[in-house]
């Protein structure tokens, strides 16, 4: 199953597809976008993001309370598309 992702990065808006099961971060870095990351864990929060559109769900998530959850923001790196279009965007953190 494919999926349409948008990723918003140093301004530059990113209109990917997804046709394999992998983290938002890993389709960033694969199209050579500079996102920011650390751990790749879910434990330091570098790669944080403002999710604006559609649902993922995290694998691990050791630093956003719930709070931050329910407002939009995700951690990139366990954040896998659960929905057919997703939007996310870096600069908005």
């Amino acid at each position: 199953m494919s999926r349409k992702v948008k990723i918003i990065c140093d301004d530059v808006e990113h209109n990917l597809v997804m046709v394999e099961d992998k983290t938002i971060l890993e389709l960033a870095l694969e199209n050579d976008i500079d996102a920011p990351y650390s751990c790749q864990g879910g434990i330091c929060s570098t790669c944080l993001a403002k999710l604006n559109a559609g649902s993922v769900e995290m694998a691990n998530n050791q630093i956003l309370t719930d709070d931050e959850v329910d407002e939009g923001y995700i951690l990139s790196c366990q954040a896998r598309p659960t929905s057919d279009e997703v939007e996310v965007n870096y600069d908005e953190v």
